[in-house]
């Protein structure tokens, strides 16, 4: 590999910006490793200066909330956002797909719902229109305007539709707090409500909501103090120390799935995957399989056949349907 010194006025931020390595999943990082990279520009450090801008920052503009906005800035190559995305064709289990570049582990979730949305198709194969199972896509990766969560897909029979809008799923950037579990679980649970409750749910139909995160929460939107409430009025050993409102916040929105007609199942992705988190959460959905959550799987090269697993056993769980 041929690299080249960068000149002494730079960015700041640096190799080891926006929280890279992350210390809380990976507690003992190569600190050799990475200061034999600092000052170089090369294949590992433009890939890791790419994906630190994610599919909406900009690094030509500096980092103000607005900036991830889609019409500020230039969006790296990356980025679906971008004019120079390159695109590629690939086969997956329900078809032939456009994607963006490959970017792990969120390409292999892309064709691992893909994979599990063909299943769901397949079950339903035959039935009248509107009486088979119904799929959403919500995504939950902040809280100010430019990250809230967001219904991707709403809910509809339409499985084909659902497929394509996996293939645009891309992971944000490492700048600011861009993982609001709880808030993307309130939104799934409003979109499963009945329509008089302003949701698009169906009273007879079984509910399920799929949680895929890499199990690391760092933004909650109910107050510290309900928080520490309900868990005055509901204790449990599965919540972290009092102050620790980010995790215990969503693990409030689990317990109170297990005492309605939704189920959620909590699935970790990435080799950073907190699994102590995500069994916990887990356990207080009551979704939990001898105490613990789905494993998936720290190599890259097992990442999507792990999670087409996981996803079919939940699909094929006689429980129920996969999802009003």
């Amino acid at each position: 590999m041929d690299e080249v010194f960068t000149p002494q006025d730079y960015d700041g931020d640096n190799f080891w910006g926006y929280n890279n390595p992350n210390t809380f999943t990976f507690p003992n990082p190569d600190w050799t490793d990475m200061g034999n990279s600092m000052d170089k520009i090369g294949y590992r450090t433009y890939t890791q200066f790419l994906l630190d801008f994610g599919n909406e920052r900009s690094p030509d503009v500096q980092h103000w909330e607005g900036n991830a906005r889609p019409e500020i800035g230039t969006k790296t190559q990356l980025s679906t956002r971008s004019p120079y995305c390159a695109y590629h064709s690939e086969v997956t289990a329900g078809g032939t797909f456009n994607f963006p570049p490959r970017e792990q582990p969120m390409h292999a979730c892309r064709r691992a719902l893909i994979s599990a949305l063909n299943v769901v198709r397949d079950r339903n194969s035959g039935l009248a229109s509107g009486t088979g199972d119904r799929v959403a896509i919500v995504t939950f990766d902040g809280l100010d305007a430019e990250h809230q969560p967001a219904i991707v897909q709403s809910l509809t029979g339409d499985y084909s539709t659902a497929m394509q809008a996996c293939t645009r799923l891309q992971a944000v950037s490492d700048i600011g707090a861009t993982t609001a579990i709880e808030a993307g679980l309130l939104l799934a649970k409003s979109h499963l409500k009945l329509p008089a409750e302003g949701g698009q749910g169906r009273s007879y139909a079984k509910k399920v909501v799929i949680l895929l995160t890499d199990g690391v929460p760092n933004a909650w939107q109910t107050p510290n103090a309900d928080i520490e409430s309900f868990i005055g009025q509901n204790p449990s050993s599965e919540y972290y120390a009092s102050g620790y409102y980010w995790l215990n916040s969503a693990l409030m929105q689990a317990t109170k799935f297990e005492s309605t007609n939704v189920a959620l199942y909590s699935v970790g992705i990435g080799l950073g995957t907190d699994y102590n988190f995500m069994d916990r959460m887990a356990r207080m959905a009551g979704t939990a399989k001898s105490g613990q959550s789905p494993r998936g799987s720290g190599n890259p090269a097992e990442y999507e056949q792990r999670l087409t697993d996981i996803f079919l056993e939940i699909v094929k769980n006689p429980g129920g349907k996969l999802v009003e």
